[in-house]
């Protein structure tokens, strides 16, 4: 027979002066829980409340008081203590209060090892609906142990390579976008903010001293107008670095296009648009990377052809589109090599010697000089906050919306900082975690 040691080291209860009396299957709301009963005395040292040292019977015991605490599950069933706690009377200052243990918080049912369950499930992809379901209690107290992770942040520091870039937030926010600040440096988002309008950036970067904004050396962001224009204002030492994927993004949505436009003007029955619409990716390829030496049976060509041939022969029916390609290649080269001096010859060519299509869009590029130059000489790119968004994305897909963007953002944070690798939290301390969580709750 196990003895109340035993029980209580598997169970996790870390509480000498609790003593199990016995267990029992109880149906509520029509979930099968394990019940034990057990009871909860001890001989108090001082009062809390006048602090008089317990001698000569100052504190007596003054009946008893059964209260729940709830477990995380034992053999699939969830597990509820009922304690008998002990109430105890003060003669000096006549007072009573309760005897405590160290598995669950002042007025509060849910043990600490369920709360420490909670937030090592909230640091994976799973959904608050879902995390409330395992551990037998509402999604609202799941959001309240969540917002007790809340990470309390000093004004005084800012990442020395700063990227910036939005994504779909929740309905609640201002014009549904918020914005995802990442340090590259150290591969973590630094910090979320609900509103991307300029005005709300504004004041967010002003509320830390000039030496930390001081210490931004790079920001990285798309080609968004304010947050270049807020780039500018807040980080004086900073050089701005626009994206390579939104400048080469740029022109090849234009040669997207123009193939497009090339297509509407055949018959939806003839051979050419049929190879324009099945081959699309080809003129979007570099060259360099075309396959040019193994050949291969395609629809709409007898023989056997490669990746070359078929470029080949869509650029010799259509004259516009070869133009535009040429260009198009040229300026991926300029990218790919980081040449600055032939980005610039490309920058600086006649508007009446670049194809339509792509007018606009270097007129674009020409306003952002400085910034697409700078994005060539230094190799820092916003590839790491697009992964970040990603991730977002699946964390709000998952848990199906969220309606409050505290939540959302406290969700983000938590799985940001204890990264999950192989199904251990790296970073993640109990103890100390537990000890946040007492603070809270006091």
């Amino acid at each position: 027979m196990c003895s109340n040691a035993s029980i209580t080291e598997i169970l996790g209860i870390n509480d000498n002066n609790l003593v199990i009396l016995g267990n029992e299957k109880e149906n509520i709301k029509g979930i099968e829980y394990t019940v034990l009963r057990g009871k909860l005395s001890y001989r108090p040292t001082c009062c809390p409340k006048c602090g008089i040292v317990n001698e000569n019977y100052d504190i007596i015991r003054n009946g008893s008081q059964t209260v729940k605490i709830l477990f995380n599950r034992v053999n699939t069933n969830p597990l509820i203590l009922m304690v008998k706690k002990q109430r105890f009377f003060c003669k000096h200052c006549e007072s009573t209060f309760m005897a405590k243990t160290p598995i669950v918080d002042k007025g509060c049912f849910i043990s600490n090892d369920v709360k420490r369950s909670i937030v090592l499930n909230l640091c994976e992809t799973k959904s608050m609906d879902l995390i409330a379901r395992e551990h037998c209690v509402s999604p609202t107290s799941v959001a309240r142990i969540l917002r007790l992770t809340e990470d309390r942040r000093r004004k005084n520091y800012l990442p020395r390579i700063l990227s910036i870039d939005e994504f779909k937030s929740v309905n609640t926010v201002d014009a549904s976008m918020s914005v995802n600040l990442t340090d590259l440096e150290g591969g973590h988002i630094f910090d979320i903010l609900a509103d991307r309008r300029q005005r709300y950036l504004f004041e967010y970067f002003n509320s830390y001293p000039l030496e930390a904004r001081n210490m931004v050396e790079y920001v990285t962001t798309d080609m968004y107008r304010p947050y270049i224009d807020l780039a500018k204002k807040v980080f004086p030492n900073a050089s701005i670095v626009v994206d390579k994927f939104h400048i080469v993004q740029l022109l090849t949505r234009e040669l997207n296009k123009l193939r497009i436009n090339e297509m509407k003007k055949l018959n939806t029955r003839s051979r050419e648009y049929k190879i324009l619409k099945r081959y699309w990716k080809i003129p979007l390829r570099k060259n360099w990377e075309l396959n040019s030496i193994y050949f291969y049976k395609n629809i709409h060509f007898k023989n056997m052809t490669s990746s070359v041939d078929i470029l080949d022969y869509m650029l010799g029916k259509f004259p516009n589109l070869k133009e535009a390609y040429d260009f198009y290649q040229n300026f991926l080269l300029s990218i790919s090599n980081n040449d600055v001096a032939m980005l610039e010859d490309i920058l600086n060519t006649r508007t009446d010697k670049i194809p339509m299509c792509f007018r606009k869009s270097i007129k674009t590029l020409k306003k952002l000089r400085k910034y697409v130059v700078n994005s060539l000489k230094y190799d820092y790119t916003n590839a790491m906050v697009e992964g970040k968004n990603n991730k977002i994305k699946v964390i709000k897909r998952v848990s199906y919306g969220y309606r409050s963007f505290r939540n959302f953002k406290a969700r983000i944070m938590l799985m940001e900082r204890y990264k999950i690798q192989k199904g251990n939290i790296h970073s993640y301390r109990s103890e100390e975690h537990t000890s946040e969580l007492q603070s809270h709750s006091e």
